[in-house]
């Protein structure tokens, strides 16, 4: 019994995987990250449950981002579930220096007693003043009520939002952003 576990252990691990081309190039679309999950990302966040401090950062065309997950528990009183997300999104230049993205967003849980839904979509507009500076808006919209227990909220990024983002960018590997945003968590 312990080995079909380890076995099952490991084949979940080893189909876990995150497939991302993060593409560095000025040239390219300059747009604030979304997390994982397709959602607006905020600092700092967790993102969803077993998760990790992961951002999407998109490229010029379709991007996609898929994820499944199986959750058993041993011992007494252990509880199983599943768990996946799916978020997709475009992104393009209007102008060499104002970017785009328009996508959406779902992920479901399934945890012991628990069913926990979100779906909504994301759009973001972005201008890149200098290889240094950029500003951001940027919006999302739940088109159902998240099926989220009210103090897992934050967890789980649920509800709508709207705001505004400027960046300064040292280098490519370090920068440093302030945002504003306005957020309704559903009723």
């Amino acid at each position: 019994m312990k080995r079909l576990l380890i076995s099952l252990l490991t084949a979940s691990f080893a189909l876990t995987s995150i497939g991302q081309e993060v593409i560095e190039d000025f040239e390219n679309v300059s747009l604030p990250p979304l997390t994982l999950r397709g959602t607006i990302a905020h600092y700092p966040y967790y993102n969803g449950l077993m998760g990790g401090f992961y951002d999407w950062e998109l490229h010029s065309g379709f991007n996609a981002s898929l994820s499944a997950a199986a959750i058993f528990g041993l011992g007494h009183n252990a509880t199983s579930g599943f768990a996946n997300s799916m978020a997709m999104a475009y992104a393009g230049k209007i102008t060499p220096k104002l970017s785009y993205s328009i996508g959406g967003y779902t992920s479901f849980l399934d945890y012991a007693s628990h069913v926990m839904k979100d779906a909504g979509l994301t759009a973001m507009l972005n201008y890149r003043f200098d290889e240094h500076w950029e500003a951001a808006l940027f919006a999302q919209k739940s088109l159902i009520k998240p099926q989220v227990p009210p103090h897992l909220y934050w967890m789980n990024d649920v509800g709508d939002k709207i705001g505004a983002s400027v960046r300064y960018s040292f280098n490519p590997a370090f920068s440093i952003g302030l945002s504003v945003w306005r957020g309704s968590t559903p009723r």
